[in-house]
């Protein structure tokens, strides 16, 4: 299961949470939670927007650091996110982060590694992101390449000066800190290409995303364990892998019912067994809609992103 969801509180969506550990550990950052420990908390997978989840606040929580953990509940084959020193990103890096911005159900972004920085008498991670949106506190910073989480989001700097499109991160190691018997750092290891394989499910004319990460191998399926979980049970036998071959993203299919590619130019029948190349923006047609493929490498730089509206001037909180 994707480890990246949205905070509820009380039927309101207020920011994210990414589980750390395999038995449902997840992280925030403290201000996400603030006064409301005792509140009804819920916990919404990306992958499965139909199935809240429910959350138990814990005593680990730093309000300087602005970072807190918390306990999702239910029976759910996690794949946590791994974290990495931050230390590790070199001026320059690229990091992407994933969200739920208030404005939307989920967004994502890619941006730099800037280095650290100081306010209020504690070191803060900086990074420049143009994709950064109001409400995205708690979200996790990845350093591109290794799927490694460096910092959660805190503050979004957004004024018409040298620090605009920039934003601080409270740095894993605040995480580690809260439980260091549960939470480690792992160095980074560079195993992914750099950049960004998103999917998204087609419905009438609008996209709702399901997936971003910077690891190209994901399967899908019915079966909770598959990355991308499948809800509808006209998926029940439906199961396929999307993996990076050389430079080529390959679509493997599994399932005994096939599955249909649709290109620009052309249209494929997938049976068992069958394996196809996967361009940009190809859809693949399940039993229970269509999946858009949309996917940048090895360059994560996208020409259409657009600064945050300049009339948001001050120092604003992620979420």
């Amino acid at each position: 299961m994707d480890a990246i969801g949205r905070l509820v509180r009380d039927g309101v969506p207020v920011g994210t949470a990414f589980v750390v550990t395999a038995d449902g550990l997840a992280a925030t950052a403290a201000h996400v939670i603030g006064a409301h420990a005792d509140a009804d908390w819920t916990f919404v997978p990306l992958t499965m927007p139909g199935r809240p989840l429910p959350v138990e606040t814990l005593p680990l929580v730093d309000e300087a650091a602005d970072v807190a953990l918390l306990q999702i509940g239910g029976a759910v084959d996690w794949q946590p996110m791994t974290l990495a020193p931050h230390g590790n990103a070199t001026p320059g890096a690229s990091v992407h982060l994933r969200g739920f911005a208030e404005s939307r159900d989920y967004d994502a972004g890619v941006g730099s590694y800037v280095g650290e920085t100081s306010q209020d008498g504690r070191a803060w991670v900086k990074i420049s992101c143009r994709h950064a949106q109001h409400g995205m506190s708690g979200a996790p910073v990845l350093l591109t390449g290794t799927g490694c989480v460096i910092g959660v989001v805190s503050l979004r700097l957004n004024a018409a000066r040298w620090n605009r499109d920039s934003v601080l991160l409270a740095p894993v190691e605040q995480l580690v800190a809260l439980a260091p018997d549960r939470l480690r750092l792992v160095p980074p290891v560079h195993r992914f290409v750099d950049g960004t394989l998103r999917l998204s499910w087609i419905r009438g004319d609008a996209k709702e995303p399901v997936l971003e990460t910077d690891d190209f191998h994901v399967s899908l399926g019915r079966n909770a364990a598959n990355r991308v979980y499948l809800p509808d049970p006209r998926d029940s036998r439906f199961h396929g892998h999307l993996s990076l071959v050389g430079t080529a993203l390959v679509y493997r299919h599994l399932g005994p019912h096939p599955a249909y590619l649709d290109g620009a130019t052309r249209q494929l029948r997938i049976g068992k067994g069958e394996s196809c190349t996967v361009g940009d923006k190809d859809r693949l047609r399940v039993a229970s809609g269509t999946m858009l493929v949309e996917f940048s490498a090895p360059d994560l730089y996208d020409p259409n992103a657009r600064p945050t509206e300049s009339e948001d001037e001050e120092l604003t909180r992620g979420g």
